[in-house]
């Protein structure tokens, strides 16, 4: 618990968190260390419960080429000094601590046993106009988005399928 919270005096010294975070992580820290080590330890009974994703993994031919669309197409900000030549990280969302998420595409396969595949990912746009959006897309070279009103599906340098939508209208339509 030392070096948790003087890591995180570290951070609010630095500017990495505000003092309204620095507060918030303490009382939740201080909260659960009172819990005790048994509750601290505790999985929830119905299983863990997500916010938000942390971070998509993303291996193809060439990163840079998927850096400079997903910054360009969505405006996904490079992290500062996470440009290793093989892989970056592109943010968006909120703020990191606070639901943001991250793209990370790096080079090369990655090895693994999985048995399916994610085969698009969607994000959403805030403050939708369909027209604006098909508009922007164009402007990007991007011709012919597929999928409908509220929706629309590109596809990124290495034909992955990215799908751009109207949160408000994707989130109430029936699975």
């Amino acid at each position: 618990m030392e070096d948790f919270i003087a890591g995180l005096v570290s951070d609010l010294d630095s500017g990495k968190v505000s003092r309204r975070q620095f507060c918030e992580t303490v009382a939740l820290a201080a909260a659960v260390y009172a819990a005790g080590n048994a509750a601290a330890d505790a999985a929830p009974a119905q299983g863990f419960k997500p916010i938000a994703i942390n971070h998509i993994s993303y291996a193809c031919p060439d990163y840079r080429k998927a850096r400079d669309f997903y910054s360009s197409v969505l405006g996904m900000t490079p992290v500062a000094n996470a440009d290793d030549g093989r892989q970056t990280r592109l943010m968006f969302g909120p703020p990191p601590g606070q639901g943001g998420s991250f793209l990370i595409p790096r080079n090369g396969a990655t090895t693994t046993r999985a048995k399916a595949v994610i085969d698009h990912i969607c994000y959403t746009v805030p403050n939708w106009d369909e027209a604006a959006v098909r508009a922007a897309l164009k402007a990007k070279g991007l011709e012919a988005p597929t999928g409908r009103d509220g929706s629309l599906h590109v596809y990124d340098p290495f034909d992955y399928d990215v799908q751009i939508a109207n949160g408000a209208q994707e989130n109430t339509l029936r699975r």
